[in-house]
């Protein structure tokens, strides 16, 4: 099993192509803009979020599917692989490794080389937090409890 050192990095400009256009892409844009990150997504069909974020310049959106080239065309700070379709992903991850660009992939955690945290924040304080066996089941719960204690 592979142990990953947790470390906050300043997203402020740096760029990450998104590939994927559902709900946990979307989630994963929302944290981001919220860092300052400099965002591309590629995808056919994406929510409503995704769409309006395009619309105000807030995001790139490129409608359609990933095809290879993609991020090294971009050469993007971290690359999110969250389609609902595995090969998809698959491709993408294998891209991004081979360009030695980190890369979570939202539906393998085995060929992650980081791992996308759950966000717990305050005025104080940040906190990430993810499994360390890539079993995702108490995040929410745990997280949950974090941001509890943060706003107080």
């Amino acid at each position: 099993m592979k142990t990953f050192f947790p470390l906050f990095i300043d997203m402020n400009g740096r760029r990450v192509l998104v590939v994927g256009g559902g709900k946990v892409a979307e989630r994963r844009i929302k944290i981001l803009i919220g860092f300052g990150a400099e965002i591309t997504v590629i995808s056919p069909s994406v929510t409503e979020y995704i769409e309006n974020a395009a619309s105000m310049n807030s995001i790139r959106l490129i409608k359609r599917k990933y095809k290879k080239g993609d991020v090294g065309s971009l050469i993007p700070f971290l690359v999110i692989a969250a389609t609902d379709e595995r090969q998809a992903n698959h491709e993408a991850m294998a891209e991004a490794k081979e360009l030695n660009i980190n890369v979570s992939v939202a539906d393998c955690h085995e060929e992650c080389s980081c791992y996308f945290p759950a966000i717990a924040d305050s005025d104080a304080y940040i906190t990430g937090l993810v499994s360390k066996n890539g079993k995702h089941a108490g995040v929410k719960e745990m997280i949950k409890k974090i941001r509890e204690v943060l706003s107080q």
